[in-house]
């Protein structure tokens, strides 16, 4: 019998107006680095290094706001016209390390984006406001009074306006399906999630860069805007590490290698950028590490600490129908049933969401060989997933990890993986089980690698298997979307590294506005939290550049 996968990739009637191709006609100040012939010396009111979510918003602000800004991106410029649904290419181009990121066990793989606009350009489009409960947290663990849930609503709403956030209003797929179906079965609740989109054509290809501008990224919102507003842009330019003033409580410089054209290596050439202030957006891995390389002040050991991946495991199952995973918006139903069932500092509880199924993704993920992994793989169309993810970060046993730097100062997350964690993992997967049966599965299949690799049809021979398993690091084959922490939060000095308005406790003209900043995971997809933080900080830094500066032409 024939293994081939049949061709599954829609085709579009017609390509959007890409906003890059004629922001470039127009004169936009567009830099790839790897043509650089000649080391340059840059100087600006603001340097922000990263293009995603928290650079974007912060771009378009402080653009808005009539100041200088440069923008530095590690990963390449892919746009709408670039984008055509082959995994082949989109991994390798706009994800970290070609998708194959991993922690330093490599018990956990990482999702991360290496583009412009970051992981709004190859994310699922979920965004979900902070969760109350995590914000009041936050507010009695660490001191941050501010960020309330009535203070934060304005910047909800701001951000969910600008981005196009509202609930789903079109018919989930069918892999979406097998999960509201399931817990309605099972007498559990669940919801509606609310993607940043408009005009979705229901691809299903959002990781891999929407090809009709439908998700509203950074790449087609607030970076087309700053860029309009004469902001620049650097790519496939790496920052290296900041410079800092004798008495080091100031950012001096920044300085950046710019990399060779397929954006991997070197080229020898030095931009080193020089501003009034500077806005770290560069995730909760490679902003930890930027600091860590540049030596950065770290008094009280919190940098690259608590670092959170909402670790993630999959339980899948073939139906008697097609599900067509890669078809349909990736993410319309979720389920918090089990999240907030005890204490936040109790158990771990667990989200249920679903992921879109793409033939590498798939091949890539089942926990089989030889014929079993080829059984799944001519099953591929009726084949659909349910994930968990674990709030991780409020457990005294699940504190998160740590980023480190390797030999060649590239960083690396060391995240230990709990038992307390797997406890939640276990249990998690117990319930995707029982949702996966009582949507009609007919086979399922867990990632875990003592499993059978022809899966189960038996819903209870599953649910012993699994509390037999083992749960160990390598075992488990498990991901991460959502990296949090490593530049935590605190009005404490001793408890973070920066304070609640995003600004660095020790260096004066330092900010960071991304995930990094988080105090904990959120048990919730961040992107709208890192948009409407990052609003709020970027207001309070405008307002503050604007004074610092009338404040120096009046003395000078």
């Amino acid at each position: 019998m024939s293994t081939r996968i049949p061709q599954i990739v829609p085709v579009p009637s017609k390509k959007p107006v890409d906003p890059w191709v004629v922001g470039k006609r127009a004169g936009w100040k567009i830099t790839d680095a790897s043509t650089l012939a000649a080391d340059q010396t840059i100087t600006v009111d603001v340097v922000i290094i990263g293009t995603g979510a928290g650079g974007g918003i912060t771009a378009e602000m402080l653009a808005a706001s009539g100041l200088k800004v440069a923008l530095i991106e590690e990963g390449p410029l892919k746009s709408s016209t670039d984008f055509n649904m082959k995994e082949s290419e989109a991994y390798p181009a706009m994800y970290q390390e070609a998708l194959g990121r991993r922690t330093l066990d490599g018990g956990v793989g990482i999702l991360q984006g290496r583009t412009v606009g970051g992981g709004t350009t190859i994310n699922w489009a979920t965004s979900i406001r902070t969760p109350a409960p995590v914000l009041e947290y936050w507010q009695r663990r660490y001191g941050l009074s501010e960020l309330t849930a009535a203070r934060m609503d304005p910047w909800f709403r701001a951000v969910e306006t600008r981005l196009g956030i509202q609930p789903w209003g079109g018919v989930p797929n069918a892999n979406n399906a097998i999960l509201s179906n399931g817990m309605s079965r099972l007498g559990y609740s669940w919801g509606i999630l609310s993607p940043n989109v408009k005009g979705c054509a229901n691809l299903g290809y959002c990781g891999l860069g929407c090809p009709i501008n439908a998700k509203q990224s950074m790449l087609v919102t607030t970076l087309p805007t700053a860029l309009a507003l004469g902001a620049r842009l650097y790519t496939r330019l790496r920052a290296q590490n900041y410079v800092f003033n004798a008495a080091r409580d100031r950012v001096e410089s920044l300085v950046c290698d710019a990399l060779d054209p397929s954006g991997l290596r070197p080229s020898g050439r030095k931009v080193t950028f020089k501003a009034k202030h500077f806005v770290q957006a560069a995730s909760a891995i490679n902003g930890p590490g930027l600091l860590l390389r540049s030596a950065a002040p770290d008094p009280h050991g919190t940098l690259g600490k608590r670092t959170f991946v909402h670790p993630s495991a999959a339980v899948s199952g073939i139906f008697p129908t097609p599900v067509k995973a890669y078809e349909g918006l990736p993410q319309s139903v979720y389920s918090d049933h089990f999240l907030y069932r005890d204490a936040i500092t109790g158990p771990l509880g667990f989200k249920l969401e679903v992921a879109p199924l793409h033939p590498v993704l798939v091949a890539s993920s089942v926990a089989a060989i030889g014929e079993g992994h080829a059984d799944v793989m001519r099953n591929f169309a009726n084949y659909g997933t349910v994930i968990s993810f674990a709030r991780d970060g409020f457990h005294p046993d699940a504190p998160g990890g740590s980023v480190q730097l390797r030999a060649d100062g590239s960083p690396i997350l060391d995240y230990p993986l709990t038992p307390t964690v797997f406890e939640a993992l276990r249990r998690a997967m117990k319930v995707q089980v029982d949702v996966q049966f009582a949507a009609g599965a007919t086979r399922v299949f867990t990632g875990h690698q003592q499993s059978k690799p022809g899966g189960y049809t038996s819903n209870a021979e599953l649910q012993a298997a699994i509390d037999g398993f083992n749960f160990a690091p390598g075992l488990l084959r498990m991901q991460s979307a959502h990296q949090m922490g490593g530049c935590g939060m605190s009005a404490d000095p001793t408890q973070g590294v920066v304070n609640g308005d995003g600004r660095h406790h020790q260096l004066k003209n330092l900010s960071v506005h991304d995930a990094s900043v988080f105090p904990t995971s959120l048990g919730a997809n961040p992107q709208e939290t890192i948009f409407a933080l990052s609003a709020r900080m970027t207001a309070k830094l405008a307002l503050d550049i604007f004074r610092i500066s009338n404040c120096t032409l009046k003395t000078s």
